[in-house]
C-alpha cells in the first residue's frame, strides 16, 4: 500500500522531470510490446532498427 506522501512525491517527481518521466514510458513500453505482442517480423525489424541506432550513436 503506498502512502499518501508517497504519491504525492512521485506526481512532484513526474511533474518536475516531464522528460525522464517521457523516456521511462517510452522503454516501458517498448517492453511490453516485446514481451507480449511482437510477432517474429516486428523482433527482425526492431532488431535492425537498434542495430542501426547502435551504429549511429557510435560513430
Amino acid at each position: 500500500m503506498v502512502t499518501q506522501a508517497q504519491m504525492r512525491a512521485t506526481r512532484r517527481y513526474a511533474k518536475r522531470h516531464p522528460e525522464k518521466n517521457r523516456l521511462y514510458q517510452y522503454r516501458s513500453n517498448a517492453r511490453t510490446f516485446i514481451k507480449h505482442y511482437a510477432s517474429l517480423k516486428d523482433l527482425d525489424n526492431l532488431i535492425q532498427l537498434a542495430q542501426e541506432q547502435k551504429a549511429k550513436l557510435t560513430n
